[in-house]
């Protein structure tokens, strides 16, 4: 009977994760890491394996190449399709995003089986079954299931990782530790966070060694060999991490000053006191953001409460070495994502499955003290509900909107059906970074217009696109369209909203599916809007070209 309860819950996640997999597509930048980091692997058919692009590990390009080569050579027993580096090398990546992200959907499936596994062997079928069934409904997980980001590989490997290192505490033999060694090098491979698993390993060794005091922090032998061990496998599964220095250094300071770098405005000492800097301190890094939007949206409210309580209770008071390294790492993972700036909810991913195993714990604990034994099951399955209702709802609700085709794609059909040929397009919504902007037909051409230029006919546009919405990436300048008066004539409207914009966003993230308070959107996209450009009446020459932009522009 549990078996089939897993695989019920197994199949729930499996659906939860691949309904709207196709969201925005398509459109290359529904998530625009996607397009940004395919196009890196075009050279590896041809034995050039170094990405150039050193975001992620060279292990996560290499497992998404090699799937998406398989799903290829699938793909062509039943249809044409050209090869690997052909699509790349054409910017045709819609195939190898799909195949990465459905790669992303079977990795967040299996996260869901092995947690309810290691589950029920550490205690019982009812931890396993409630603490995969708290991860398969998680809406955070849900979520970035549907992405061809690393974010989801980095949380398969918390379970092995720290189920591992709990066995070598329960029973210290060096097979078990080179095993758990093997198991963070791939995880480093796929992300690097995963090396704050090492806390976990220096917490093992603390729980194995015998001794008082300061003899206890000296490593044991066998964790010191898990550190090197793992060094090496990562040095193995992204070698070119240390051999192009030159690239490393720089994608390292970008996203480290992306990631922790000050906020404009934030940058200098705040006066006052101790305590007045240190609010301001807090107050521009993500520890609440993570707490109060990450975790309570992500989560659901209920276990967003609960967690904490979770996690103190599996520090205290379990006996189990596997909740105690797994509290310890919630905590660690948290202070380090806490002192980022971004306030990016997919940080706290990887956090997920242990947060459900957590909480499963403290709820078949509690369980166990109903006093009629056979009211147990009823009381655990009822607050497994309660636990569960509010990540469903919001899972489902995501994948509702996901499901929808984008307002960019529906802009783009009616552009390629009424667009004359020849027309010139200025796409206007994309202040500095145009990874929002609609894609354009072939028959068209797009006017190479400079940042808030005002004068269009100089560049012969004939027509013009907007996108807006909440989101700062789609933000037409006001002063750019006011300076064209009433010339420019509505032909097609594109919106994602039932009435006005509503929806919950993530500032930092070009994801165009709200992270809470769905109801209100109907589709993935901003608000897109198709103009014809009348000509002038009195057209008279200008050297208006690239005017200053201004904060009422916007």
């Amino acid at each position: 009977m549990t078996r089939v309860g897993l695989a019920g819950i197994v199949v729930l996640a499996a659906g939860l994760r691949l309904w709207g997999i196709a969201h925005g597509l398509p459109f290359l930048m529904g998530r625009p890491d996607e397009a940004e980091a395919l196009r890196h692997t075009g050279g590896f058919p041809g034995g050039h394996l170094n990405p150039g692009w050193f975001v992620y590990p060279n292990l996560f390009f290499w497992v998404v190449w090699l799937w998406n080569e398989l799903v290829l050579a699938a793909a062509r027993l039943v249809t044409p399709i050209a090869a690997y580096a052909d699509l790349v090398r054409a910017d045709d990546l819609a195939p190898l995003i799909l195949g990465g992200r459905v790669l992303s959907a079977l990795v967040g499936t299996l996260t869901v089986l092995a947690t309810g596994v290691v589950g029920r062997r550490l205690g019982g079928a009812a931890l396993g079954l409630v603490s995969a069934a708290l991860l398969a409904v998680c809406f955070l997980h849900v979520r970035d299931s549907h992405a061809l980001k690393a974010d989801v590989y980095l949380t398969a490997g918390m379970i092995p990782c720290l189920w591992l290192l709990a066995r070598w505490v329960a029973t210290p033999r060096l097979v078990l530790a080179l095993l758990a060694a093997v198991a963070i090098g791939l995880t480093m491979g796929m992300k690097y966070p995963a090396v704050l698993l090492m806390v976990p390993a220096w917490q093992a060794s603390w729980m194995v060694c015998s001794g008082d005091g300061i003899r206890r922090l000296v490593p044991h032998r066998h964790m010191v060999v898990v550190g090197g061990l793992a060094a090496l496998v990562f040095c193995a599964v992204s070698p070119f991490f240390f051999l192009d220095a030159e690239q490393l250094r720089g994608t390292v300071d970008l996203v480290l000053r992306a990631t922790y770098g000050a906020r404009p405005g934030q940058a200098g000492e705040a006066a006052g006191g101790w305590a007045e800097r240190l609010e301001a301190f807090l107050g521009a890094r993500t520890f609440r953001y993570h707490l109060l939007e990450s975790l309570r949206h992500g989560m659901g409210l209920p276990l967003a409460l609960l967690a904490p309580v979770a996690i103190t209770a599996a520090a205290w008071r379990e006996r189990e070495p596997f909740f105690k390294l797994a509290a310890l790492f919630c905590a660690v993972y948290y202070v380090a994502i806490g002192f980022g700036q971004a306030t990016l909810a997919r940080y706290l991913t990887p956090l997920t499955p242990l947060l459900c195993l957590l909480a499963a714990r403290l709820l078949t604990r509690a369980a166990a003290l109903v006093p009629p034994r056979r009211l147990r099951w009823a009381a655990l399955a009822a607050a497994t509900v309660a636990l569960a209702a509010p990540t469903l709802r919001s899972a489902i609700a995501y994948d509702r909107i996901a499901a929808r085709t984008d307002t960019r794609v529906q802009a783009y059909a009616w552009m390629a059906r009424e667009l004359p040929a020849g027309a010139v397009v200025a796409v206007l919504g994309s202040v500095y970074f145009p990874i929002a902007d609609p894609a354009l037909p072939p028959q068209v051409r797009r006017a190479d217009l400079k940042l808030a230029e005002k004068n269009l006919d100089r560049h012969g546009v004939t027509h013009v696109v907007t996108h807006d919405h909440p989101l700062p990436w789609s933000s037409p300048l006001r002063g750019q369209l006011a300076a064209q008066g009433d010339r420019l004539e509505p032909l097609a409207t594109f919106t994602p909203f039932r009435a006005g914009p509503t929806g919950g966003f993530e500032a930092h993230d070009a994801h165009y599916i709200p992270f809470f308070d769905f109801a209100g959107v109907i589709r993935p996209g901003p608000i897109v809007r198709v103009y014809r450009l009348r000509v002038a009446k009195a057209q008279t020459p200008s050297s208006e070209g690239a005017d200053p932009m201004i904060a009422g522009e916007r």
